[in-house]
């Protein structure tokens, strides 16, 4: 997702949206536009595929949104829960993506969460897609570490959609670049990191990561990747 303004805009947008427009709400779009059905499909394979999603397992989804695309998760797994620090979108989640007892969203902040959840062990594999770029520096670190060690169950972490700083170029060719806006959380692609500085991160909180990218027929595969983390 973009976000104008960072996480204040994150949080009164989707109140300005339709009702029913679920991909504008969370900014997954394209030239203001929601991205097409194929899309989302291509996001959702690469995920599943990568936390090799199944029956068995119970997942966490942070900063899931209003639950549109962890919908499509849960539904190939047990269930789980959703957490995203904005109210409007986790009553969204609620009211329109919960299908069974055994799914839940949660608002609250993702830090306080993986701070202070009094089941950790309840959770086989966690996504964070397209929303790990907007948290500090500090609180990226804490996170994964407090999910490695906390969450001791965890054997899979999918962060997905994360910006290149490598193909920073590619996305700034037809835009107007602000220098150092890359290292910023509240800028509207969030934190820039190559694939290097992201394995970094992932090790100093204990974790191995591998990277992958999309097929060229993804509308962000030109500048983004994902990042697949098992515990060290």
């Amino acid at each position: 997702m973009t976000l104008p303004s960072g996480g204040a805009f994150y949080k009164e947008y989707p109140k300005s949206c339709d009702p029913e427009d679920y991909w504008g709400q969370v900014g997954r779009t394209v030239n203001g536009k929601p991205v097409p059905q194929e899309q989302i499909d291509l996001i959702v394979a690469a995920v599943c595929q990568g936390l090799d999603l199944g029956q068995n397992d119970s997942l966490l989804d942070l900063c899931c949104g209003n639950g549109a695309l962890t919908t499509y998760f849960f539904s190939r797994c047990r269930g789980g829960l959703g957490v995203d620090f904005s109210d409007c979108l986790i009553d969204v989640a609620n009211s329109r993506f919960k299908r069974r007892e055994s799914e839940s969203y949660r608002c609250q902040d993702v830090l306080e969460f993986v701070r202070q959840e009094e089941n950790p062990q309840r959770f086989s594999k966690a996504l964070c897609y397209g929303s790990f770029q907007y948290l500090s520096p500090p609180a990226s670190l804490e996170v994964l570490a407090l999910l490695r060690h906390r969450f001791k169950d965890v054997g899979l972490l999918f962060i997905g959609n994360l910006p290149d700083k490598d193909r920073l170029s590619r996305f700034y060719a037809d835009k107007p670049y602000v220098p150092g806006i890359e290292n910023q959380a509240d800028s509207p692609i969030g934190i820039w990191r190559t694939t290097g500085e992201i394995c970094e991160l992932a090790a100093a909180a204990g974790w191995k990561c591998s990277i992958s990218r999309m097929q060229d027929r993804f509308y962000g595969s030109g500048y983004r990747y994902d990042a697949l983390l098992v515990p060290a």
